[in-house]
């Protein structure tokens, strides 16, 4: 593709201005530059390259030519040629009485004015689109400051609302797991379960559990004897009020920190049971 203009400032400007504007829209251009077929400006994408050109004009110049390409390695361009207008001589003519004309202004003086106020209306043009640019830029800013603070906010209410559920390890409820696992281990272990403080209720309540429905169980070393249950006693309030207990003796004598831990070792031994002896033995417990 090819594209002719007369050469002038006002070409010029238009032509670099073209390639600013390339270059704001991501479709920045590669650019050669000849001056009478001969390249005086090797490729870039550097605009302010392309006025390197008018230390080559001669009076012999006609053309200046400038390739543009989309990339740096592309083959394929649009040409640019900029013919050079020769300016005709003047021609001096003896005129005999002739009266005297007052000169206006001459070709060059007109063009310059001209390109000075083109130069002025683009640059006024470009500082209005900059201007609207940077004002829809500030408005999209402020929309995702405003979304970041609604998104930090809603964070803050929710780590607020899991601070103050002190068992609770993410979504899971430590107090229910925990309840789980320590009936398991209590059921198992009442002798162990007593020695804790606050334990002998639930110590008790698990050595009658253990009897049969109809039996009686008797706990030598403390010299107590349980009866058979009573219909009262077949609910599970008494149970879960126990469990609760040893759970708040635990709240009381650890802070959160520990019993985070200790509820995290609980669950440990749900999932790899086999690792309580090891435990045992490290922490050397006497039996």
């Amino acid at each position: 593709m090819q594209q002719t203009n007369p050469y002038n400032d006002v070409k010029l400007s238009q032509f670099k201005m073209w390639l600013h504007d390339m270059a704001t829209k991501g479709e920045e251009k590669h650019f050669e530059v000849y001056v009478n077929d001969v390249k005086v400006v090797p490729r870039t994408n550097k605009i302010e390259q392309i006025d390197d050109h008018k230390a080559y004009l001669e009076d012999t110049t006609e053309t200046v030519k400038v390739f543009v390409y989309n990339t740096e390695n592309s083959n394929r361009y649009i040409q640019f040629i900029f013919f050079i207008e020769k300016k005709k001589p003047i021609e001096h003519v003896e005129t005999i009485h002739a009266p005297q004309q007052p000169q206006g202004l001459s070709g060059i003086e007109l063009e310059n004015r001209i390109n000075e106020r083109l130069t002025a209306a683009l640059a006024q043009e470009r500082e209005r689109w900059q201007n609207d640019l940077m004002k829809r830029e500030f408005e999209t800013c402020k929309k995702d400051l405003a979304d970041a603070e609604e998104y930090i906010e809603d964070l803050e209410k929710q780590l607020s609302h899991y601070k103050s559920k002190k068992l609770h390890w993410g979504d899971v409820n430590l107090g229910d797991v925990a309840s789980v696992i320590v009936e398991g281990m209590v059921k198992r272990n009442p002798h162990w379960v007593a020695k804790l403080p606050g334990g002998d209720a639930l110590a008790g309540l698990i050595a009658t559990e253990a009897t049969t429905e109809n039996g009686t169980a008797e706990v030598v070393e403390n010299e107590v004897v349980f009866k058979k249950k009573t219909p009262a006693e077949d609910g599970l309030s008494e149970e879960v009020k126990a469990q609760l207990g040893f759970l708040k003796q635990l709240e009381t004598h650890f802070n959160q920190e520990q019993l985070d831990k200790i509820m995290l070792i609980l669950q440990s031994f749900v999932e790899t049971p086999k690792n309580i002896e090891t435990v045992f033995e490290l922490l050397e417990i006497k039996k």
